[in-house]
């Protein structure tokens, strides 16, 4: 039996969105290529400061990145105009 896999992360919709490269996003973070394509992939997930790390540079909020299960939608979240008062 195949196992349905679940997404975690937006990580690729983002960089897509945005029109950035899996390459681009390694090399700002100092990363592998291939940690990055596991994450875009959904194959791993990243710790907690690399999400964040990963965030500040596509310049979202964190939350944006990760799948929340009981939206209806996909997109940026409430969390983006609440950080932009602290910026």
């Amino acid at each position: 039996m195949s196992e349905k896999k679940i997404a975690l992360n937006r990580i690729r919709e983002v960089l897509e969105e945005q029109g950035r490269t899996q390459t681009w996003l390694a090399k700002k973070l100092d990363l592998a290529f291939g940690t990055v394509n596991a994450w875009c992939n959904n194959r791993g997930q990243p710790y907690l400061t690399d999400l964040i790390r990963t965030a500040e540079v596509l310049e979202v909020a964190p939350a944006d990145l990760i799948v929340d299960g009981t939206k209806k939608e996909k997109g940026p979240t409430e969390s983006r105009t609440f950080l932009e008062n602290f910026a």
